[in-house]
């Protein structure tokens, strides 16, 4: 539940805090493109996979001196002003998100190593509904929390949530690794990822194929219900609902994977992504179905969830543990930069040609995606 709060309450809440102070749209924007020390972390993870003390575990390590950092860096915003001292926030805002760009990556070499394989489906329902919480808690947690008690509760608030893994990290056992920590050149890593055909596909064509059609699908949504009339409250409602219910299907999800197995849970994951996609049709077209709308949405959000947390396993099954956080977090991390590039795109497609085309266009890629993940995952994993 620590995984996002730097990340989320740097990119969801900060911009509003400061919109509300008065800073202008433009600056804002402009303060958004400090978040790239954030989205390039798989830049990073070679580093935390090669450097680190045994002694203390190689992640543990890691994670213990980046939530000392987070607390401390936290704590270093109180006595700012967020507008009238914004120079200096964002330096400090800065060394958050570097931070966060560790830690996180470093939690995700612990969980390879941690986690029994026949464990990660169920782990990595239980990971995603956790990072899930931990976007909310940094975003509308820390909004709602500004708004009553101000900027410094806030940011200490935020701080003090470290304390408790710290606290269960004094006592956790790392695993070690079956190789040494090193690899020969510091992102051959990297390389590796792209250099070897199965991971290649996985990477580049079975992740971006199989989550297509819900991230084309969310882009537009709040400019449909709009378009036919929707009120703000509405939309809102149905949205939060929708991202609640994404929580609970993230870890269904994981207990599905580990039931049913990878293969069975792509088709059953696909097919739902599919009709709830298709059930946005009529509301492309102008038709303003308040309940199929509601069902849609939500279907599109579990839909979402549950292929995030699909990722993930097959991510986590297919790392090698002397590399496990590069491994993890290249296809994740760039799973998280698809979803940023298609939404913008969605939208400027949306634009072009209409809402149904793109709707439609979406179905169809969410039958072909459906089909090669299935059929990719019972070649490559589930054997």
């Amino acid at each position: 539940m620590t995984t996002n709060i730097g990340y989320s309450f740097f990119f969801l809440a900060f911009g509003t805090i400061l919109l509300d102070g008065g800073v202008p749209l433009e600056t804002v924007a402009l303060v958004n493109l400090l978040g790239v020390l954030y989205a390039a972390r798989f830049l990073l993870a070679p580093v935390v996979d090669r450097y680190g003390a045994a002694r203390f575990g190689h992640y543990r390590g890691w994670l213990v001196c980046t939530q000392l950092g987070l607390l401390v860096a936290l704590a270093g915003l109180a006595p700012l002003d967020p507008v009238q001292d914004l120079p200096a926030v964002l330096m400090v805002m800065a060394v958050v998100l570097v931070l966060s760009t560790f830690h996180d990556t470093a939690l995700n070499g612990l969980a390879v190593r941690l986690i029994a394989p026949a464990d990660h489906g169920l782990a990595n329902g239980i990971q995603i509904a956790g990072a899930s919480l931990s976007v909310l808690i940094g975003s509308s947690g820390a909004l709602l929390l500004y708004s009553r008690s101000g900027w410094i509760v806030t940011v200490l608030a935020l701080g003090a949530v470290f304390l408790v893994p710290l606290g269960l990290l004094t006592r956790l056992r790392e695993p070690s690794a079956v190789q040494r920590d090193r690899v020969p050149v510091l992102w051959s890593a990297l390389a590796d990822s792209l250099r070897q055909p199965r991971r290649a596909m996985w990477i580049l064509l079975v992740i971006p194929l199989f989550g297509l059609a819900e991230w084309l699908a969310t882009a537009p949504q709040s400019a449909m219900m709009l378009d036919v009339g929707w009120s703000m409250d509405r939309i809102a409602t149905v949205q939060s609902v929708a991202i609640s219910v994404q929580v609970v299907a993230a870890f269904t999800a994981g207990v599905m994977i580990s039931r049913w197995g990878r293969s069975a849970c792509a088709l059953v994951f696909g097919t739902i992504g599919g009709l709830s996609v298709l059930a946005l049709l009529p509301l492309a077209a102008g038709v303003t179905a308040p309940v199929l709308t509601s069902f849609a949405v939500v279907g599109v959000a579990i839909a979402y969830g549950a292929k995030v947390t699909w990722f993930a396993t097959i991510s986590m099954q297919m790392a090698r543990r002397e590399t496990a956080a590069t491994d993890y977090s290249v296809p994740m991390a760039l799973e998280g930069a698809a979803v940023t590039v298609i939404s913008s795109a969605g939208l400027a497609i949306a634009a072009a040609v209409g809402f149904t085309w793109l709707l439609a266009a979406a179905v169809l890629v969410a039958v072909l995606g459906t089909g090669l993940a299935t059929v990719w995952v019972r070649g490559q994993v589930d054997r």
